[in-house]
């Protein structure tokens, strides 16, 4: 049976996964179809698993506790690991940038606000957020996960009457790839693995478990906020899905779908936040006072540029995050690392295994750039 922190641990992880990405990822998949949908969404979530349970593993060997970053800089040199900085700050900024668009989006279609008043809005509350004192409380942040999944569970079993079976008969196969950056993205939590670990002081195999736990649950919940958004919008999805379901739903369903939405927008974002703060301060040495801005700045720049390309912005921002940020740091380089040390450890599927993942994630930063 597994213990409470353990629990908190495994709601820790998919609180951190569970972001603005779940909100992009019905329109991206629903370009191919619930066929081609479903396949992109699993071969995805299978091969971040899999670098997952790389770094679990290398956690575990480190003899005290560090980071992610910490850890890739110890097997790759400092050069190699800037690369993997790299993909952390496109990551990062992806999301944040991909925010502002969403509210914005939101604002307007909701309560008819212009596009920069409610991004311009969003964009306040953040940076004020961000120069409060971050807190370490790991059993609110759990509780707030839960809080975010009984929401979307409600509203997804209340929305199912409404769904059209037609709506999952069209297949385009041409199409699954151009979902590859974003499904990259909403699987992207990879940097809290060595917190939650070092908070719930399992063993090796009881860690695993955990994150094992925590990542399938979200990639069952993605599946299942899919299935449903195609079914009730069809080839309508749109890209920020609670706004298309809540023009098909009943006012009360609209009305906790938002909420769901604001609340994943809001704490991803005050989490991406802190991230990109600390990693300015401890990392890259940059005094407190210019990190915020350092953050925002680009923020405003980028999501007023790309604000008249409505939804399609936020599609296409998440897509090159998860396509070339996440891919470098979560796939990328995790895969290169067990390339390295597969003859002295054993990791899931051994060096056929991290070939494969190499494979994937290096097609996909060469499908988004080029693509």
């Amino acid at each position: 049976m597994m213990k409470f922190d353990n629990l908190t641990g495994s709601l820790l992880l998919a609180g951190t996964f569970i972001g603005v990405g779940i909100l992009g990822l019905p329109y991206a998949l629903s370009k191919s179809g619930f066929l081609g949908g479903t396949a992109i969404l699993f071969l995805g979530a299978f091969f971040s698993y899999l670098t997952a349970m790389y770094i679990v593993k290398l956690v575990y060997l480190q003899s005290s506790e560090v980071s992610l970053y910490t850890i890739f800089r110890r097997y790759l040199g400092r050069n190699t690991s800037y690369l993997a900085l790299a993909g952390m700050l496109i990551s990062s900024y992806g999301a944040m940038i991909a925010y502002p668009i969403a509210i914005g989006e939101m604002m307007h279609s909701l309560l008819n606000l212009p596009y920069w008043l409610g991004a311009g809005l969003f964009i306040v509350l953040i940076t004020f957020l961000l120069t409060l004192k971050a807190g370490h409380s790991n059993r609110i942040n759990a509780l707030v996960t839960v809080l975010l999944l009984v929401l979307l569970v409600w509203v997804m079993l209340r929305a199912t009457p409404s769904i059209t079976l037609e709506n999952y008969l069209f297949f385009k196969p041409s199409r699954m790839l151009d979902a590859w950056g974003i499904v990259i993205f909403a699987f992207a939590g990879h940097l809290v693995i060595p917190s939650v670990i070092y908070a719930i002081k399992a063993k090796p195999r009881q860690g695993a478990l955990v994150i094992k736990s925590g990542f399938w649950a979200v990639a069952i919940l993605y599946f299942f906020f899919f299935a449903v958004s195609l079914g009730i919008m069809g080839q309508e999805v749109t890209a920020v899905a609670t706004l298309g379901l809540s023009k098909n739903l009943s006012p009360a369903l609209s009305t906790v779908g938002q909420l769901f939405a604001i609340l994943a927008i809001l704490t991803s974002s005050y989490g991406v936040g802190i991230s990109l703060k600390l990693t300015f301060e401890d990392k890259l040495k940059v005094n407190s006072s210019y990190a915020i801005p350092l953050i925002i700045v680009p923020v405003i720049l980028f999501s007023t540029y790309l604000g008249s390309e409505g939804g399609e912005a936020f599609s296409n921002v998440l897509n090159i995050a998860g396509g070339i940020g996440s891919a470098l740091y979560v796939g990328l380089i995790p895969s290169i690392i067990v390339l390295k040390l597969s003859k002295i450890y054993r990791f899931p599927l051994g060096q056929k295994g991290a070939i494969a993942t190499v494979l994937f994630f290096g097609l996909a930063i060469a499908y988004t750039i080029l693509f």
